[in-house]
């Protein structure tokens, strides 16, 4: 790893270090004009050496490689270098200033092998302050610089990569037996700017690097950090307690790459029967075993690369980011962590690609019952006004209001078996997802206000694109998950105290597209349409909210709705508007609905500007018979008193299953709108199998055109009776056949409604003599019946016919059967004059 030094000019504004001269200037003043070649790097290990033995240059010449010291390199001044077994026994000599010194290893082991260069006390005290202390301080008379037995001072000679072993890091032979805390703390308050490690190493409390404004920290290496058992102790009555590995704050830029995190959750105490336990007002979304947030002097880490990391075992999380400018977490892998992997919040910018995990957000001591949400692979949210550094217990920057985070990219990761969420991002300017896989999400989840989802997009603009969620198996127990989730932002979150903190105001439009949400499906002996063998592992597809376009998705084995929208009500009750839901695929399903429009709460304003067009719905059916809530598109119920505008059904194909049991069928569309609804038109579609191909209450203008319906109910009930009344009706260029019922049926109950104007033009209708509804072979159906209590034409209509004492009818095109609701005749309603009187019947 390259070196990046610090300097001390950078590090004015970091009140720990003071105005000590950083590690580079000092190595120079005290090594005279050969400093800048031994202060350029770390020597690799050495041959053993017995104590005091001298190293010359013509024992290991000059050629820098492995295994060489540096000594052969200083010329005149240091022509030997006197070499140690461990630092334990170079500590006991005398040496003199200027003497270099080569340790075989730090213990009585041949690891950790380092060069010192010894000066007086004095002069590092001049230098350095008193960075020594007394013995038990951090830095103490070991682990970096060490006193000698005439009080002279063994200074670390190098300020490139140092290996975490020569600091006093034990190595794997006794990580479990001895904790490195104290030694990995000196390292980092030294500081030493570039540190690697190899092997395993224990920890019985956080260490903490703080950067200031411009410091910098490379740690890389081959390595295990593992949280000593025992090192958090919670209580009922002491519960509050979190411990972290590694900490850092603040600084220009910090890496970590190839270190393994082991939050050793299964060694921790845990309280009995509290809910919430660890620092901070919301645990679960601050602790983690590595944690990097702003310094103790309030300065944002400005760029963070964590790549190659492993975070296991986490008693919360295993890596969080507070108040981050730029952050890439790339290639990692994060495993059985009981509430995230990684998580974090107010970011300026979040690269999260490439890594993977396995069952993070579920654990067997800590249930799936506390906290039903919040656990996920990567789980991103805002930073509220409200947390602060007391009520966190780390260092926080005050802000006036809540952070939400700028950009968003997570792309190409894999997540298994996910306890709750797979990719969870809330408060966001800007989010893509993107090629992400997310496998059999829910692990664990056995309750909830809501069920388990693979990607979760919380106000915000989101995009999340060609992503793969599939559950091919649901553990006995567990909840069903649903696939995507989208709100999109709607309103003012700026004013609201005490959360949801959300720092939004305005309209943000999302995008759901070329998605594949897939259950693996195999099918059993039966045939394809045999609901036995379908695997149903869903519960809901897709779910999002106003403003969102749902495109090119693939959906399959929902036990519930695939698609669903629904206003949010947290900060805008408008009502849903704005929803495109286009060419998408969606087959193998029993839900109540297959796209459904839900209201939430008490919206304000009418529902507007819905397109669902392209879709392909097939290979669906219900097991149970005879209720009338299945539809293929399915408006709220709520609808009924609003005025629903600008709504378009173009270029579907609706299939059901062809049962011999039409009731277990599903319906067309259902429209619910009041007597002002309008530009409602359904069109050019396909109705295969199903009852209903429309059905509606109340509207002011509705378009039937060029439809295609086969084996099914009905064209059209118009069922005015259960609102309002009903305004300008087209129906234009449809073609019916296998009709079991009537292919228009106007029902309006009681008298006084009002059917503004109806045209009917270029239908064709035929029956086919299905005979699951009861009909014979070759039997067409009634084409229209219009219930005798429409009674007044307010507009116009072309034709209006009336009979004393019978029903009134109304047809356009001549030839079209008329029959009554209640009456046995059928007519042919013939032009005779131009007023209302001038029909009869044939």
């Amino acid at each position: 790893m390259s070196e990046h030094p610090m300097n001390d000019e950078r590090q004015g504004d970091n009140q720990t270090r003071g105005n000590r001269l950083s590690r580079r200037r000092f190595l120079s003043y005290t090594l005279g004009g050969s400093s800048a070649l031994l202060a350029a790097g770390m020597v690799g290990p050495v041959r053993f050496l017995e104590d005091q033995s001298t190293v010359n240059a013509a024992t290991y010449g000059n050629g820098g490689g492995a295994g060489n010291v540096v000594s052969g390199l200083l010329g005149s001044q240091a022509s030997a270098t006197l070499g140690f077994k461990s630092v334990a026994s170079m500590k006991l000599a005398s040496l003199p200033a200027g003497t270099t010194v080569q340790t075989t290893g730090y213990y009585e082991e041949p690891r950790g092998g380092t060069a010192y260069r010894v000066v007086s006390r004095g002069e590092y005290d001049t230098l350095r302050g008193n960075t020594l202390g007394p013995g038990d301080a951090l830095n103490g008379s070991g682990y970096i610089d060490h006193l000698l037995a005439n009080d002279n001072v063994a200074v670390m000679s190098g300020s490139g990569p140092v290996d975490l072993a020569a600091v006093g890091l034990r190595g794997p032979s006794d990580a479990y037996a001895a904790d490195n805390s104290a030694a990995l703390q000196a390292a980092l308050w030294y500081p030493l700017s570039v540190l690697t490690a190899f092997g395993t190493y224990a920890f019985s409390r956080e260490s903490i690097a703080d950067l200031g404004q411009e410091g910098e920290l490379d740690i890389s290496g081959d390595c295990r950090f593992r949280l000593a058992a025992g090192s958090i102790v919670n209580t009922d009555s002491d519960y509050d307690h979190h411990v972290a590995i590694l900490r850092v704050q603040g600084g220009e830029r910090f890496s970590i790459r190839g270190v393994a995190f082991d939050g050793n959750r299964d060694g921790q105490t845990y309280p009995a029967t509290r809910n919430t336990f660890g620092r901070g007002t919301v645990p679960r979304r601050t602790n983690g075993i590595l944690e990097v947030c702003p310094s103790g002097s309030a300065y944002r880490t400005r760029r963070v690369m964590i790549e190659q990391c492993s975070f296991e075992h986490a008693y919360l999380s295993g890596a969080m980011f507070i108040q981050c400018d730029e952050v890439i977490i790339r290639n990692n892998y994060s495993a059985n962590n009981t509430i995230n992997g990684f998580g974090g919040a107010g970011f300026g910018t979040l690269l999260f690609e490439g890594n993977t995990s396995c069952r993070d957000g579920w654990s067997d001591i800590y249930t799936s019952d506390r906290y039903e949400g919040d656990r996920a692979q990567l789980q991103i949210r805002e930073w509220p006004k409200d947390y602060t550094a007391a009520t966190e217990r780390m260092p926080v920057i005050d802000i006036a209001e809540s952070e939400r985070n700028k950009r968003v990219v997570v792309h190409g990761n894999t997540s298994d078996q996910p306890g709750v969420i797979g990719i969870f991002v809330r408060a966001c300017e800007q989010c893509l997802v993107t090629d992400n896989v997310i496998r059999n999400a829910g692990y664990k989840r056995r309750s909830g206000s809501y069920s388990p989802t693979a990607i979760w997009g919380d106000f915000g603009k989101f995009s999340i694109t060609g992503n793969e969620i599939m559950t091919s198996a649901v553990m006995p127990g567990d909840m069903l998950p649903d696939g995507i989730r989208v709100v999109s932002f709607t309103g003012n979150g700026i004013e609201r105290t005490g959360g949801p903190w959300i720092s939004m105001q305005g309209r943000y439009y999302s995008i759901i597209a070329d998605n594949r949400i897939t259950c693996g499906q195999t099918f059993g002996a039966g045939p394809f349409d045999d609901n036995a063998s379908k695997r149903l592992l869903h519960n809901k597809g897709i779910i999002m909210s106003s403003e969102c376009l749902v495109r090119g998705n693939v959906i399959e084995g929902c036990a519930n709705v695939p698609i669903e929208a629904i206003n949010d009500n947290n900060f805008s009750s408008e009502a849903l508007r704005d929803i495109g839901i286009c060419d998408n695929e969606i087959f193998n399903t029993t839900g109540s609905s297959i796209i459904n429009l839900r209201s939430y709460g008490s919206p304000t304003g009418n529902p507007r500007n819905f397109e669902i067009s392209g879709n392909k719905v097939y290979d669906v059916r219900s097991a149970i018979a005879g209720s009338d809530a299945r539809q293929m598109v399915q408006f709220s119920p709520a609808w009924a008193t609003f005025d629903v505008h600008d709504v378009t059904i173009a270029g579907n194909r609706f299939y059901c299953l062809n049962t011999a049991d039409a009731t277990k069928n599903y319906g067309g569309v259902r429209f619910r709108g009041s007597s002002g609804s309008r530009g409602i038109v359904i069109r050019d579609n396909q109705f295969v199998d199903v009852l209903n191909a429309v059905r509606t209450e109340s509207f002011a203008e509705l378009g039937i055109r060029g439809n295609t319906v086969r084996n099914g109910l009905r064209l059209l009930y118009a069922d005015v009776a259960a609102g309002g009344h009903a305004g300008k009706l087209m129906i234009d260029g449809n073609s019916c056949s296998g009709i079991t019922g009537q292919c228009v049926n106007l029902n309006v109950g009681g008298s006084g409604k009002v059917l503004a104007e109806l045209v009917v033009v270029a239908n064709s209708w035929s029956g086919t003599g299905s005979t699951y509804a009861g009909l014979s072979p070759g039997v067409s159906p009634a084409v229209y019946n219009l219930d005798r209590n429409v009674d007044t034409m307010a507009v116009r209509v072309v034709p209006r016919r009336s009979f004393s004492g019978i029903p009134t009818f109304n047809a356009q095109h001549l030839g079209e059967i008329i029959r009554s609701a209640d009456g046995p005749s059928d007519y042919i309603a013939v032009q005779v004059g131009t007023g209302a009187g001038d029909w009869k019947t044939l």
